[in-house]
């Protein structure tokens, strides 16, 4: 169980997300051997991590019983996380 909420929980799995994506991004610009096994470490690295924040999510989420809204601006409307099976699911309203 993690003492942190849930949206702060969240917002750490989507930051690792987004450092895992530009990461990638970062090998296929690079030509430097050295410089792309760095990268691919670290990318190892930080999934790692994500799988870590995403077990504690889903265990923060089974322990709620219900979903937990996050409202998505991108979509004007509202995102609700739940766990169901020891996955983390979405559900778009």
């Amino acid at each position: 169980m993690s003492t942190y909420t849930i949206q702060e929980q969240f917002n750490q799995y989507l930051d690792l997300l987004n450092k895992i994506h530009n990461i990638g991004h970062d090998i296929d610009a690079s030509i430097n051997e050295v410089e792309i096994k760095d990268l691919e470490a670290k990318r190892t690295t930080l999934k790692h991590r994500l799988q870590m924040v995403t077990k504690t999510l889903v265990a923060s989420l089974t322990k709620m019983e219900s979903r937990y809204p996050i409202h998505n601006y991108l979509g004007n409307g509202t995102t609700y996380l739940y766990a169901e099976n020891n996955k983390l699911m979405f559900e778009y309203h």
